[in-house]
């Protein structure tokens, strides 16, 4: 249920890079702050930082995260259906599927994923008539780096872990003879 939330909410633009700070400060504290609270916090420093990143005006400003939010809404959208595949085909894996059905599913992936993109190109036009094409390009890798940051949130490691487990290219190691 977390993961879904902090997915929803990358989605609609409404995160802050310094998501893991406010988490730490709320643990600190001893308490949880509402939902809406912690979410209007957290769109606050998001909106920040982009401003300080790009370096964005006043109006530059404003188109920004009006675009954010329509496009996170259109994104919103899709959520349930991605959820749906992501448990069908996680279904399909453990061996409760045919071929056929496999099929299907990779179809409508394939839609889901043309869906996303066209809403990105659009959403990257209607930037473009606001931004300069290198603060689209700046905007689109801080979008990025968050939402590695919200990954390591949700594993296991923690918000402060290393994230997941890369495979070592020389294969498993193994232990020392004795």
């Amino acid at each position: 249920m977390i993961r879904s939330i902090t997915i929803a909410l990358m989605l609609s633009a409404s995160f802050t890079l310094h998501y893991d700070q406010g988490v730490a400060q709320v643990r600190g504290r001893g308490s949880q702050l509402p939902r809406q609270e912690m979410e209007r916090r957290i769109q606050q420093r998001f909106q920040e930082r982009l401003t300080r990143a790009l370096q964005l005006n006043e109006e530059q400003r404003e188109v920004l995260f009006d675009v954010f939010g329509a496009f996170g809404e259109e994104r919103a959208e899709l959520l349930p259906r991605r959820r749906e595949f992501e448990r069908q085909s996680r279904q399909l894996m453990t061996g409760d599927g045919s071929e056929d059905r496999a099929m299907e599913l990779l179809l409508e992936l394939r839609e889901i994923r043309q869906q996303e993109a066209a809403l990105r190109i659009d959403e990257e036009d209607r930037l473009l008539e606001a931004l300069a094409p290198s603060q689209v390009l700046q905007l689109q890798n801080l979008r990025d780096q968050f939402g590695d940051q919200i990954r390591r949130l949700g594993s296991p490691n923690g918000p402060n872990g290393p994230g997941p487990r890369r495979r070592d290219p020389a294969g498993p190691r193994r232990p020392p003879r004795r």
